[in-house]
Order: structure tokens, then sequence, then C-alpha cells
């Protein structure tokens, strides 16, 4: 097997995943904690915007979105359920890049988020949270399978 300069890199490959979970979640926790804990007064601007893209039920939409959002950015952050929460996060933000970003034919500027959330998630499916996280605990306690 061919060596690299980098090899002696692959024992922080758990710090690297911590990193990105601690990173991306709290930017979903701040970006929708206030539509989450507070929707009577943020969500009717969110549920305007859905309506006026034509996405069916945005009222529902609306709701999935910030509270998937939310708790998906806490089970981030705690690594807690960590694939389960990548799954949700992939649908909202392949709905996000799908039926909002590509629907107005924005600019990378404005999907750069959609795109990044979704690239996370789908890594954290992937590869799961690493070994510093409460999935990781719980898997190496007894009698848990």
């Amino acid at each position: 097997m061919p060596t690299s300069r980098f090899t002696f890199l692959y024992r922080y490959r758990d710090a690297g995943v911590l990193f990105l979970r601690l990173a991306f979640g709290f930017q979903l926790v701040k970006v929708s904690y206030l539509n989450a804990l507070f929707p009577s007064e943020n969500l009717p601007q969110f549920i305007a915007y859905l309506n006026a893209l034509g996405f069916p039920f945005p009222t529902i939409g609306a709701y999935l979105a910030a509270y998937t959002e939310f708790l998906g950015g806490i089970l981030l952050l705690s690594g807690l359920w960590t694939r389960w929460a990548a799954i949700f996060l992939m649908i909202n933000f392949s709905v996000a890049f799908g039926m909002a970003h590509l629907a107005l034919n924005d600019d990378y500027q404005n999907t750069f988020a959609s795109i990044n959330l979704l690239a996370v998630s789908t890594f954290l499916f992937l590869n799961g949270p690493g070994r510093f996280s409460i999935d990781n605990q719980l898997q190496q306690s007894p009698g848990i399978e």
C-alpha cells in the first residue's frame, strides 16, 4: 500500500468529523431557532414565500423545514441519532435546492448554503458521527445493539 506524507493525519479524522458536526449543527440551530421556538412570529413570512413558489401545503412544509433544521442541528451537535438526522436533513435540503433555488434559477451564491448543508448531511449519513459522539458511546455500551 502506498504511503503518503499525510498518513499521520488519519488518527485525527474523528476530530474533523466532530468539527464538521459542530460547525454545521450550530449553523442550523442559529438560523432555525426563531422559526422553531416562535413560529407565530417568524413562520408567516416563510409560509408566504413557499406559497409564492407554488409549494403544495406551504404551512406544513414551513413547519417541517423549521423543525427539521432545528432538531437536526441539535442532533448533529450532540452526535445523537446522527444518521437519522442526516436523512431528514438530506431530504430537507434536496427539496430546498430543487423546489426553491432551481425553480428560481438562483445563482450559486444564493444556493451555497443549501448545497453545503446537503453535502454535509450526505457525508454524515455515509460516514457516521465519528468517535466523539453519543451514537458512538451508545454503540460501545454493553447490551446495546
